[in-house]
């Protein structure tokens, strides 16, 4: 069974290098219900509008199993937030999860729409933390470990809090998952994706990479 163990927001918006110069990569847990929105969950703050938030990135579910190992790299199993996601989940690795597959949690529904991409402020949030030594090649590392976690876009706007239970209300049949999708797609399930939805229903770095698998 798959559970929402931790609901995380933005817990201080912090400098840090890069274009944007901010980030709200620092999220953590909060008690109580949550609204979420159809860009974002209330509370939190996005800094990087370019690359977070909006209609398929509204949110970031990451597993306690995928944590896991991101942590043995890391030395440390990263709290809930700590990566920058929203949701932290337990029972299952989201890398086995669908693109378009759909989780009901309390009174919100999300469908996912790609994996994390992780970037130089991601980098420079572990070398904060942990000091550069950690922090160097880390997002070839993180890469290569193939646990980034999903984004998501809400469906159904509504309201989560800690402890409740996902539901899998669907799962498509093209047959793409998470993991897939970041470490390098199948050219049949590229095409299998392009067929099952209308182009403008695709995140747009996953139409523009899906059609280059499919042609490969």
């Amino acid at each position: 069974m798959i559970r929402l163990e931790h609901v995380c927001v933005a817990h201080q918006v912090l400098p840090i290098e890069g274009r944007v110069g901010r980030t709200g990569i620092d999220k953590r847990p909060v008690d109580g219900p949550v609204e979420v929105g159809p860009l974002q969950l209330a509370g939190d703050a996005i800094c990087d509008t370019a690359n977070h938030g909006g209609r398929f990135r509204a949110v970031y579910v990451v597993s306690d199993e995928d944590a896991a190992v991101v942590g043995a790299e890391l030395g440390r199993t990263p709290p809930a937030g700590w990566l920058g996601e929203n949701l932290r989940v337990s029972g299952t690795s989201l890398s086995q999860v669908l693109i378009g597959e759909r989780w009901r949690i309390g009174s919100v529904e999300i469908a996912f729409t790609e994996p994390r991409i992780p970037c130089r402020t991601f980098a420079a949030w572990v070398a904060r933390e942990h000091g550069p030594e950690a922090a160097a090649g880390w997002v070839k590392r993180f890469t290569e470990l193939g646990r980034p976690g999903g984004m998501a876009e809400v469906l159904v706007p509504g309201t989560v809090r800690a402890g409740q239970p996902v539901e899998v209300a669907h799962r498509p049949a093209h047959g793409l998952t998470l993991g897939e999708a970041f470490a390098g797609m199948p050219a049949d399930k590229a095409a299998a994706l392009l067929a099952a939805y209308a182009p403008e229903d695709i995140q747009p770095d996953m139409l523009r990479r899906a059609r280059a698998a499919a042609t490969r």
